[in-house]
């Protein structure tokens, strides 16, 4: 009932309200404050290999690329430029590819999210691959959780951790709520007073993981051969989810970790109507290959 009223308010109101109810919120949230990394979150990032497909979005890109600057120090990170257009994306990948001595590979033309991962995965070293949306900010509580889910059972072939926005039950309401509101420091305040607090490392099957931040071992990744090669975007991961299920593996949730997505702003802004489309037909692709009913039917 609350929803269709809001939905019959004009855009400007709706824009209000949707502030009114962030800064509400983030009451008590830091909006300019330095956070330390746990060391052991520090020494949890060396078993990592974080690859992020880029096509342009500049913003968003530094923004995600400035986080993994601050809180991914030991990570072997991992730059897919795929084809960006904007003189601007180009100069962000170099300087930071240059400054922290991270892998940069760059496409003559667009591949797609998919192929643009498989570029990065093939060149990296580290047990655990993290293939990460490039409209993500992560926290000083990344990796560790992560870590933990991965070694205490080898029958773990995904992780996922907390985040803002997602389809799967990883995403927390309050952040979602403040997602494009909240500086990086009230992201790192919130995490800090939620999340961080106690460090119960708590895990919950899934049946997928969402692929803002798809974490995966990587000799398991390497024996699958990546995504289905059908599907350059949309879809991948929850195709790559329902074979490892099939396999016998496990695809876990971990509630000690939290990376913050903004959501429907990397590789470009498409439409919805566009997203909806694509969305619907990978849908019916994925039910054939498997066997299963789509989904809604």
């Amino acid at each position: 009932m609350l929803n269709s009223l809001r939905a019959k308010l004009p855009d400007p109101l709706r824009r209000v309200l949707r502030q009114v109810r962030a800064a509400t919120l983030s009451l008590g949230l830091p909006r300019n404050r330095e956070f330390k990394q746990p060391q052991s979150e520090i020494d949890a990032s060396a078993a990592m290999s974080i690859i992020v497909a880029i096509h342009d979005e500049p913003e968003v890109v530094e923004r995600c690329l400035s986080s993994l600057e601050r809180y991914a120090t030991k990570a072997e990170v991992i730059l897919v430029d795929d084809s960006s257009k904007l003189d601007r994306t180009v100069a962000i990948v170099d300087d930071f590819g240059q400054r922290r001595g991270w892998v940069v590979i760059r496409h003559s033309s667009p591949k797609g999210h998919s192929r643009s991962c498989e570029a990065g995965a093939r060149v990296a070293t580290r047990p655990y691959l993290c293939l990460l949306n490039s409209d993500t900010v992560v926290t000083p509580w990344s990796w560790r959780g992560v870590k933990e889910a991965f070694e205490s059972d080898v029958n773990i072939a995904a992780v996922g951790p907390s985040t803002s926005w997602a389809t799967t039950p990883q995403r927390i309401s309050i952040a979602m709520h403040c997602r494009h509101y909240w500086t990086d420091s009230q992201i790192y305040g919130f995490v800090e007073r939620t999340i961080a607090k106690g460090r119960e490392n708590r895990m919950i099957d899934l049946a997928e993981v969402s692929g803002c931040a798809f974490f995966i071992r990587q000799e398991l990744w390497a024996k699958l051969g990546g995504f289905d090669p059908n599907l350059p975007d949309y879809g991948n991961e929850t195709e790559l989810c329902l074979q490892l299920l099939k396999q016998g593996f496990r695809i876990a949730w971990t509630q000690g970790a939290y990376i913050h997505h903004l959501g429907r702003q990397s590789y470009g802004r498409e439409g919805v109507n566009v997203i909806e489309q694509k969305k619907r037909a990978v849908g019916e692709y994925i039910a054939k290959k498997h066997g299963q009913p789509e989904q809604g039917t």
